[in-house]
């Protein structure tokens, strides 16, 4: 099986409900890094949940039409598709076994903007020269770079280097997520961060990168040294950073800040210090301020809209988060935890405001 068979049949075990656990967290890995195929996996799976009455005269003559173009034209892309995806073999459009769901998760696989399936799986098989590196929610590590320099990388996100990390003079590495850098000084290659419309360029520094796909805000957070920060949707507009200092970047607008760090955090006294549990993470002196206090495994917010904070909490405790009452998603909230477990930190929110919530298969509804 290629690699790119490898992935459809991941997916086409996940929406059948199949998957074991193991390929569940190869899937997500996959999806860390390709983040467009989950969206065709979730669109997949919401029309097999789709029923034959949704579909309008119009409609149903369209995704007929498809079909036929389908039984006649499958590439052997669309067959292995067929195949896996719902579990038999291409039927003749008489045969019995092809749903409406069937044929239009068909369609938009094979169909949609074109040649969708070249597109995607030229992107797919690794390249021996590329290294990725990925987190799960829920999640911590941290990695040393083939240069020396040390990456802590929070949950949910991955970052990507070549294998010797240089390129054309350039150490050049590619976040999706939050990572904290510790660069190993080398005058003769700098190290660039690409997040995103955020590129960080430095020499030898520390600093710290959040850069999550669907937040409202990206953030460089410098610790030492010096970077110069740059937006690839304002050219020419770059912000130099010195030590304690933060850049904030709105993602949908070009709305950007520059803010002094408090260095010393009086939350941190405040943290519970309850047993000790065996930390993923090297403990850092840069744990005292806010932005950085992830990689010593402290979570730290200050006046944090809850459903912000809630996103936080999904990745931080691998669980999904929903609110059945939006009064409370604006509410601000501001806390330090460290070891505490989800229904701790849930039950230490509710002091702040009196919200009432339900924990379930790792699913938190608030009301």
């Amino acid at each position: 099986m290629t690699s790119e068979e490898r992935v459809w049949f991941l997916i086409a075990r996940s929406v059948s409900g199949d998957i074991s656990p193991e390929e569940a967290n190869e899937l997500e890995l996959i999806f860390l890094a390709q983040p467009e195929l989950r969206d065709d996996h979730d669109n997949i799976k919401r029309l097999k949940l789709d029923t034959p009455v949704a579909a309008s005269i119009e409609e149903r003559g369209a995704l007929e039409r498809g079909l036929k173009k389908l039984d006649y034209s499958l590439t052997n892309e669309g067959r292995f598709i067929e195949r896996h995806i719902f579990n038999h073999e291409p039927t003749p459009l008489n045969g019995k076994r092809i749903t409406w769901w069937m044929v239009a998760a068909s369609l938009l696989v094979l169909f949609t903007a074109g040649t969708i399936l070249l597109k995607r799986f030229k992107t797919i098989p690794a390249n021996p020269q590329q290294q990725l590196v990925a987190t799960h929610y829920g999640k911590r590590i941290h990695t040393t770079l083939p240069d020396g320099t040390t990456v802590w990388l929070n949950s949910g996100s991955t970052i990507k280097y070549a294998e010797n990390l240089v390129i054309n003079g350039k150490r050049e590495v590619t976040l999706n997520g939050e990572a904290y850098f510790d660069v190993k000084h080398d005058t003769e290659h700098p190290f660039i961060v690409h997040a995103g419309k955020l590129n960080v360029v430095v020499l030898g520094t520390a600093f710290n990168v959040k850069a999550y796909q669907g937040d409202a805000y990206m953030e460089t957070t410098l610790i030492r040294g010096k970077v110069e920060v740059l937006n690839s949707d304002k050219p020419g507009d770059n912000v130099i950073l010195y030590p304690n200092e933060k850049v904030t970047i709105g993602t949908n607008a070009a709305v950007s800040f520059k803010t002094k760090l408090a260095v010393k955090n009086k939350l941190i006294d405040s943290v519970s210090t309850t047993t000790d549990k065996t930390t993923l993470l090297p403990q850092l002196p840069d744990a005292a301020i806010t932005e950085t206090a992830w990689v010593s495994d402290k979570l730290i917010f200050k006046k944090e809209n809850f459903s912000d904070l809630a996103r936080q909490l999904e990745r931080w405790y691998n669980v999904e988060i929903k609110f059945d009452n939006d009064n409370y998603s604006a509410k601000q909230f501001t806390g330090a935890f460290k070891d505490e477990d989800i229904n701790e930190v849930m039950r230490d929110l509710q002091f702040t405001e009196p919200f009432h919530y339900n924990i379930k298969n790792n699913q938190i509804h608030i009301w």
